[in-house]
C-alpha cells in the first residue's frame, strides 16, 4: 500500500516511499511451509487413527497457524511504509489501526546504518535516526538499501536547511539608514 498523498502538508514533496525489505517476509513463509508439511504428518496420524474429530481439530490448528504466523505477518508487511518527504521522515503501519512516528528533518542529529554480512549480500539493513526530542532514537528494520538511503536522508536535511535559511522576503520597503538610526536612537534613550 503506498503513502497517502493527501496526508502531504502544502509545498511538501514526496522523496521517497519505500516497502521493508523482502527479507522480512522470509520467517512468514517458513512458517507456513513447516505448518503446511506439519498438517499433512499431523492429517494422516489423525486419520489412521480412526479420530473423525481430530480431521476438523487439524483443520482448525492450521488455519490458526497460518493466519497468525504467516498471513498476518505479510499483512503488516503490506502495510507498514518508510517514507521521506521534503519536511519529514514518516514511519507507518498498521492494517486497521495504524501507528504513524514522524520527525522534522531539521530535529534529525545522525542517521546510522547496521548490516549483518548476509544483510549486505542481499540489500537490507537497518536504520538509526537520532533526533532531537523525547524519543530520541528510532530504529528502522529491514530498509532496502540503507546506506543509499542514509546518504538521501542526509541530502534532504541539507536542503531542507538551506531551504529554512532563505531570508523572507516582505514587500514593504525596508527603513532608510537615517530612519533605522533614529529608531535605535528612540530605544536607546527608552532604556
Amino acid at each position: 500500500m503506498a503513502f497517502p498523498r493527501h496526508l502531504l502538508l502544502d509545498e511538501e514533496q514526496l522523496i521517497f516511499d519505500l516497502k521493508p525489505h523482502w527479507v522480512a517476509v522470509v520467517p512468514a513463509v517458513l512458517w507456513a511451509i513447516v505448518t503446511v508439511i506439519a498438517s499433512v504428518f499431523a492429517y494422516d496420524f489423525v486419520d489412521d487413527q480412526g479420530w473423525g474429530w481430530g480431521r476438523t481439530a487439524v483443520l482448525v490448528a492450521v488455519g490458526l497457524s497460518l493466519f497468525f504466523f504467516s498471513v498476518l505477518p505479510i499483512m503488516r508487511w503490506l502495510f507498514t511504509n518508510f517514507v521521506l518527504t521534503s519536511d519529514r521522515v514518516i514511519t507507518r503501519q498498521g492494517i486497521i489501526a495504524k501507528h504513524a512516528k514522524e520527525i522534522p528533518l531539521e530535529r534529525i542529529n545522525d542517521v546510522a546504518f547496521n548490516q549483518t554480512v548476509i544483510e549486505r549480500m542481499i540489500g537490507a539493513g537497518d536504520l538509526l535516526i537520532e533526533s532531537a526530542g523525547e524519543r530520541g532514537q528510532t530504529r528502522i528494520s529491514d530498509v532496502r538499501k540503507p546506506e543509499e538511503v542514509q546518504k538521501t536522508i542526509y541530502r534532504a536535511t541539507e536542503d531542507n536547511s538551506t531551504r529554512m535559511m532563505r531570508p523572507v522576503v516582505t514587500e514593504e520597503a525596508p527603513d532608510s539608514i537615517p530612519e533605522q538610526l533614529e529608531a535605535l536612537c528612540r530605544l536607546r534613550t527608552a532604556g
